[in-house]
C-alpha cells in the first residue's frame, strides 16, 4: 500500500489540465448538438478517471519495479498525445468564439446582423463540423489506447489509494534561505578551521601554487564548506585576489577563463579564443597571491587540468586553489595526498541540530516533544547527509501531527538509499508529498541542466505556457499563481537563492527532476550520441553561440513533438540562428506552446509556414532584426505572452491584434512603434503593458486603456501631446488608473499610483 499522505501523482496534475480544458464553455459549446462526438468525450473522460485512481501506487511504485515504470512513461505518452488532440479541439472552439465576436464588434450591428449570420456564424460552425469529424477518429484512438492501459493496469496490481488529508499542501511559514548564513550550518567548524589552515600555511616544497580538494560525496555540504572558507575575514585578507568559479559536469575550459576573468574585474573580448584569454589571465594574476575555488570537478583528464592551470603559475608564493570534486581520482591528478580534505558525513548530534533548525523553526517548543523523537529517528535515516536533512525537515515543516510524521518515518522510499540509479530517499520523499500540481511545476525543471542560473521569471513563464498555472481570465493573475508555486517549492529547499531574482538547484535536486521527467526533455549540451530520447522529448533547451548552425540543432529532426524551445541565454546579447533551421526544421513543430526566439538578429520576418503554430502560449521576439509582424499572427488564438522589446525595425503591430483575447503580456519596451492597432480594449487579460503611443490618426485609442483594468506596474505613454495641444484632459477616467504603479511621459513621472 503506497503512503496515504502523498500529494498526488505527477500524472493527476497532468490530468487536471485536461479535465479543465474540456470544462470550458466554448469547448462544450462545440459539441452542442453532437451526441455521439459527446459520447465519445464522455467516455475518454471516464477513461481518464479510471486511470487517475491507480496513478498513486503506480508512482511509488515506479522506482523499484520497472515494469510499473514503464507503464507510466507509456501512460504519459497517451496522455500528451491527448493533450494534443483536445488542445488543437479548443483552439478551433476558440476560433469561432472570438471570429464571431471580433466580427460583430467591428461592424454596425443593425444592419450586419444578417449579413454577420449568413457570412460569419454559420460557415464557423460548419467549418467547426467539419473540424470535429476530421478529429474524432483521433479521439477514438486514444480512448482504445487508455482501454489497454487500464488493463495492463490491473495485470501489475496497481491498487486504488484514497488519500488521508487534503490533496493540496498549503503552506504559509516564511523560509528565507541567505546565501551563507553560519548560523544555519551546523558540524562543519572543525573541517573550515583544518581547511582554513592549509591554505594559510606555506608548502613544504616551496611550490607557489598549491590545490586543496574538498572530497565527498554528492549531498555532504562540500560546496557550502568551501564558500564559508572563501567568505571568512582571515581568508580574505590573506587573498585579495580571490574567484569562485562553478565547473560542473561539462567541461569548458574556455567559459570557465572567461568567469575567472570576470570575477578578476578583467577584461576580454567575447569572442576572444582561449589562448587569448589565458594570456590575460596569466598578466592579471603575475605577482599577485590569489585564492581560486573551482567548484564541482568532474573532469579527471590530466591534460585538460594541465591547460586549465598554465596561467596560475604566474602567481606569487602561497597562492592557493580549492577544488570540490566527488571524486577521488579527480583530487588525486590535482594534488598531493596530504592536501586533500576528506568530508565525511555530520555527525548525528549535528545532524538534530540542523533537522530541528528547519523543522521547528516558528513553532511553539511545548508542542514538540513527540514530534521531535520521531524526528531523531527520521535524522538517523538520513545517514548523516546535510541535504537529505534539510530536504526531509523541509516536508515536515508543513505537517503538524505525530501521524503524518510517522508516515514519513516508516515510508518504503528510506528502502532506496543504496539504489545506485536512483534518487536519494529524502529527496524523492520531498517529491513524493508535493501536491500534485507541484509536482509537474518541479518536474519541468529538467529542462535547467545543472549549475544554470535560473530566473525566477523565466521558469513562470514557461509553466504559464505550458498550462500549469490555470487560464487567463476571471479576473486571475496567473503570475500570482506562478508566485505561489516558486514560493512552496523553495521553502521545501527545492531552489537555492542567489539573488533577488536568480535562483539554482542543487545537483541532486535537478537530478532528482531530471529521473521524474528526464524522458521528455532534451539539454543539448548533455545529450549523449545515439541516446534513444530524441524522439520522446517535448521540451528542448540549449546555450546559444555566437552563430547557432544548422548542424547543431540538426539532431531536432528526429522530432516533431517539441512544445518548448528555449535558448538559455547567459552570453552576448546578439546571435544569429541558422536560416535553415528557422525555415526548414522549427515549422515542423506543430505542438510549440514556448518559443523564444530572442537576441538573433538575422530574423527580420517569420516565414510563413510558423502561421500553424495555434497552440502557441508563449512568443519571444526581443532584440531581434524583425521589421513586421504578419497578419496571421493575430490567429494565435492562446497566446498568452507577447515580447516584443527593442525591435529597431518594427514600426507597427498587426491590425486585428485585438483578436488575441487571452494574451495577459505585451513587452513592447525600447520598440518604435507609431501608434497602437485598433480594438486594443479588447485584450481584457492584459495584465503587463509596457507602452502605449497614441498615433496622429488614433487618437481617440486613448479611451481603449480605460478598457483594460487588469493592467499593473509601469506604463510608458507617448504622443499625450496632441491632448494637450488640442485642450483636451489627457486622463480619461480609468479603472485601469488604480493598479499601475506609475505613468511616464516622455521619460518624466505624470502620477504615482499606489500598488496592489
Amino acid at each position: 500500500m503506497a503512503a496515504a499522505l502523498v500529494g498526488g501523482s505527477l500524472l493527476s496534475a497532468f490530468l487536471q489540465v485536461l479535465f479543465d480544458r474540456m470544462a470550458r464553455p466554448e469547448f462544450l459549446n462545440l459539441f452542442r448538438n453532437r451526441k455521439a462526438d459527446d459520447d465519445l468525450l464522455q467516455k475518454l473522460k471516464s477513461e481518464f478517471l479510471t486511470i487517475e485512481a491507480v496513478l498513486d501506487d503506480a508512482e511509488n511504485k515506479e522506482i523499484r519495479n520497472p515494469s510499473v515504470k514503464k507503464w507510466l512513461e507509456e501512460l504519459h505518452d497517451t496522455f500528451y498525445q491527448a493533450e494534443d488532440l483536445l488542445d488543437k479541439i479548443n483552439t478551433e472552439a476558440l476560433r469561432i468564439k472570438v471570429e464571431s465576436e471580433y466580427q460583430r464588434s467591428t461592424s454596425n450591428w443593425r444592419s450586419a446582423l444578417r449579413r454577420l449570420c449568413l457570412e460569419r456564424i454559420l460557415p464557423c460552425r460548419s467549418s467547426g463540423n467539419k473540424f470535429l469529424k476530421r478529429i474524432m477518429p483521433e479521439i477514438e484512438t486514444i480512448v482504445a489506447s487508455l482501454e489497454r492501459r487500464r488493463q495492463q493496469s490491473t495485470d501489475l496490481h496497481l491498487q486504488q489509494i484514497i488519500p488521508l488529508g487534503h490533496s493540496r499542501i498549503e503552506s504559509h511559514q516564511k523560509f528565507d534561505t541567505a546565501l551563507i548564513d553560519e548560523t544555519t550550518i551546523f558540524g562543519r567548524g572543525a573541517d573550515k578551521k583544518s581547511i582554513i589552515q592549509k591554505l594559510l600555511s606555506e608548502d613544504a616544497n616551496g611550490d607557489n601554487i598549491t590545490v586543496v580538494p574538498i572530497v565527498g560525496m554528492g549531498g555532504l555540504g562540500k560546496t557550502t564548506l568551501a564558500q564559508m572558507v572563501y567568505e571568512d575575514l582571515g581568508v580574505e585578507v590573506s587573498f585579495p585576489t580571490r574567484a569562485l568559479v562553478c565547473i560542473s559536469e561539462e567541461y569548458d575550459p574556455t567559459r570557465i577563463t572567461k568567469e575567472i576573468l570576470r570575477q578578476l574585474g578583467i577584461s576580454f573580448g567575447e569572442s576572444d579564443n582561449l589562448l587569448s584569454l589565458q594570456v590575460k589571465l596569466r598578466g592579471g594574476l603575475t605577482e599577485k597571491k590569489f585564492l581560486l575555488v573551482l567548484d564541482d570537478v568532474w573532469n579527471d583528464n590530466y591534460n585538460d587540468w594541465d591547460n586549465l592551470r598554465t596561467p596560475f603559475k604566474g602567481g606569487s608564493r602561497g597562492s592557493k586553489i580549492i577544488v570540490t570534486t566527488r571524486n577521488q581520482q579527480v583530487a588525486r591528478m590535482m594534488a598531493e595526498e596530504r592536501s586533500i580534505h576528506h568530508l565525511d558525513p555530520m555527525l548525528e548530534e549535528d545532524c538534530r541540530s540542523l533537522f530541528k533548525k528547519h523543522a521547528f523553526e516558528n513553532r511553539d517548543g511545548n508542542e514538540n516533544a513527540e514530534l521531535e523523537e520521531i524526528g531523531n529517528k527520521i535524522v538517523t535515516k538520513c545517514r548523516g547527509l546535510p541535504l537529505a536533512v534539510k530536504t526531509v525537515a523541509g516536508v515536515l515543516r508543513s505537517k503538524t501531527t505525530p501521524e503524518e510524521w510517522k508516515e514519513i518515518l516508516v515510508s518504503e522510499e528510506w528502502t532506496q538509499m543504496d539504489n545506485p540509479n536512483g534518487p536519494l530517499p529524502a529527496l524523492r520523499l520531498s517529491y513524493i508529498h508535493l501536491p500534485s500540481h507541484l509536482k509537474r511545476c518541479f518536474a519541468f525543471c529538467a529542462v535547467f541542466p545543472k549549475d544554470y542560473l535560473i530566473r525566477k521569471e523565466e521558469i513562470i513563464q514557461l509553466w504559464q505556457a505550458n498550462d500549469l498555472l490555470g487560464y487567463p481570465g476571471e479576473n486571475k493573475r496567473i503570475k500570482n499563481e506562478g508566485e505561489k508555486c516558486f514560493h512552496e517549492l523553495r521553502m521545501r529547499s527545492l531552489f537555492h537563492q542567489l539573488s533577488d531574482h536568480t535562483f539554482s538547484m542543487h545537483d541532486l535536486v535537478n537530478d532528482l527532476a531530471w529521473f521524474v521527467f528526464g524522458k521528455y526533455c532534451l539539454r543539448l549540451e548533455d545529450h549523449q550520441e545515439g541516446n534513444a530520447t530524441i524522439s520522446g522529448a517535448r521540451h528542448f533547451s540549449y546555450h546559444p553561440s555566437w552563430i547557432d548552425t544548422f548542424h547543431k540543432l540538426n539532431l531536432l529532426r528526429e522530432t516533431k513533438n517539441i512544445r518548448t524551445f528555449l535558448p538559455l541565454r547567459t552570453g552576448p546579447p546578439l546571435n544569429r540562428l541558422s536560416n535553415r533551421f528557422l525555415e526548414d526544421t522549427l515549422p515542423q513543430f506543430m505542438s510549440l506552446r514556448f518559443l523564444s526566439l530572442s537576441c538573433y538578429q538575422n530574423i527580420v520576418k517569420l516565414p510563413n509556414s510558423y502561421s500553424g503554430f495555434k497552440q502557441l502560449r508563449f512568443l519571444n521576439l526581443s532584440e531581434t532584426g524583425i521589421k513586421e509582424l504578419p497578419e496571421w499572427i493575430c490567429s494565435f488564438y492562446n497566446l498568452q505572452t507577447l515580447l516584443l522589446s527593442h525591435c529597431r525595425g518594427l514600426k507597427e503591430l498587426p491590425a486585428n491584434l485585438g483578436k488575441l483575447i487571452n494574451l495577459c503580456c505585451l513587452d513592447i519596451s525600447g520598440t518604435p512603434l507609431k501608434k497602437m492597432p485598433p480594438q486594443m480594449g479588447r485584450l481584457i487579460n492584459l495584465q503587463v503593458l509596457t507602452a502605449f503611443v497614441i498615433g496622429k490618426d488614433s487618437g481617440s485609442m486613448i479611451e481603449e486603456l480605460g478598457k483594460l483594468s487588469m493592467l499593473r506596474g509601469k506604463l510608458i505613454l507617448s504622443g499625450l501631446e496632441m491632448f494637450l495641444v488640442a485642450g483636451m484632459h489627457p486622463w480619461p477616467r480609468w479603472k485601469v488608473r488604480n493598479t499601475l504603479t506609475s505613468y511616464l511621459w516622455s521619460g518624466t513621472v505624470l502620477s504615482m499610483i499606489h500598488k496592489l
